[in-house]
């Protein structure tokens, strides 16, 4: 019985022992867990708990992990300085909108520029501020060739770029441009001054020597001469009236050029030239007629970019063909030259379309050629949103085209 006794008391003792033991356990736990989240809601290094037995793991881990976040936060922060002192320090203006073109930081630079007020303007949108219809119309535009406008506030000139990035997030890039329009317009002015003055004495050379010219005889000493004269005044002319067009392209940059062509139009103009540019050369010429596309630009530019590259096909081609061609691909309209002449050497593609470079400079003044046809092709088409392509193997033939936006081609 005692037995009995003795063993009931130790098992009683036991558990409560036990239950005492848990308990103590589940006190300390939830003291360490109080710790915690003390901890948590204001954590620092300085004031991390010190705990016993896991909670020494535990913590020990904690100061590990809040260190190394501390250390990665204050380089990141850092960084962010540095990243925004250089931003500061940019010559050119630089806002960043978010998804809600909303204004989130902009640099001091363009807060002078288009009158921001940050932190006052922060999380409004930009064109609150900044009211320019052109300015919408650069932030809602879907195009993806790069977006740039120029816009102005009183007295200066402000070309803006707008820079995707992100999540529908923006960047847009302001620049000053009052001086270089200023400058652009003197040399404008300039050139235009001089062709003009420059006119008038070539003129009166070539007819007093076309005169000249007719009053002699073949075998005289003067007669080789005289024709020289004649065909460097001509090409005088030629080059002066080169640099005028180009003057007056550059000269219109913000013309809108929106007249609908029909490409029948611009080709069937070709045809009145023909007997002039083929000369006494073997070469068939053919283009397509039957095309009832119509383009949008300026009718004068595209006729002179398409005369120009027809020109150029005629005089580097001694036999063979020319033939010009409309065509459309992946929403592109394509305007192309194809001829079967002596071809380009392909180290001098790139280059063609720059003012005054020459494949071979003796064959083009041989030709006529200034130097400049391909620069105002290429300088039509950057004002039409478009680009040309050239393509030759070096050896016989090339092929120019004319490529034009999606937005170019009217839809039928």
């Amino acid at each position: 019985m005692s037995i009995i006794i003795t063993l009931s008391f130790s098992l009683k003792f036991g558990v409560g022992f036990f239950l005492i033991l848990n308990f103590y356990k589940l006190i300390k736990h939830y003291y360490f867990l109080v710790k915690l989240d003390k901890w948590l809601s204001y954590p620092s290094l300085a004031t991390l708990p010190i705990g016993t037995g896991s909670w020494e793991i535990i913590f020990s881990k904690l100061y590990r992990s809040h260190k190394k976040q501390k250390n990665m936060k204050k380089d990141l922060t850092n960084a962010l300085d540095q990243f925004m002192s250089g931003a500061q320090a940019l010559p050119d203006g630089v806002i960043s909108l978010n998804e809600y073109n909303e204004i989130i930081w902009a640099n001091k630079k363009v807060q002078g520029m288009l009158g921001i007020k940050i932190p006052q303007d922060l999380n409004k949108p930009i064109t609150y501020i900044v009211r320019n219809t052109k300015l919408i119309d650069l932030i809602d535009s879907e195009s993806e060739t790069p977006k740039d406008i120029v816009i102005i506030m009183g007295n200066n000139h402000y070309q803006l770029y707008l820079v995707e990035f992100g999540y529908h997030q923006k960047i847009i890039i302001c620049r000053d441009i009052g001086n270089e329009m200023r400058i652009e317009e003197s040399r404008k002015q300039f050139i235009s001054d001089v062709s003009h003055e420059l006119k008038t004495p070539l003129t009166v050379l070539m007819g007093n020597a076309e005169i000249l010219f007719d009053k002699i005889d073949k075998k005289s000493e003067y007669h080789k001469p005289l024709k020289s004269m004649i065909e460097q005044t001509n090409r005088m002319n030629t080059l002066i009236s080169d640099l005028l067009i180009l003057n007056s392209i550059d000269g219109q940059k913000n013309n809108t050029r929106n007249n609908k062509i029909a490409i029948k139009e611009i080709i069937n103009n070709l045809t009145n030239e023909l007997d002039i540019l083929r000369g006494d050369k073997l070469i068939d010429f053919s283009y397509d007629e039957l095309s009832e596309k119509k383009i949008i630009g300026s009718k004068k530019e595209i006729v002179s970019a398409l005369q120009n590259l027809v020109s150029n096909a005629f005089r580097y081609t001694n036999k063979g063909y020319v033939k010009v061609t409309w065509s459309e691909e992946k929403k592109l309209g394509i305007l192309s030259v194809k001829d079967s002449g002596i071809g380009i050497p392909e180290s001098h593609i790139s280059k063609l379309t720059e003012r005054f470079h020459r494949v071979d400079s003796d064959r083009s003044r041989n030709t006529g050629g200034t130097g400049l046809g391909l620069s105002i092709v290429k300088n039509i088409m950057d004002q039409h949103s478009g680009s040309v392509e050239i393509i030759s193997d070096g050896k016989s033939g090339s092929e120019f085209k004319l490529i034009f936006p999606e937005e170019r081609i009217v839809k039928n």
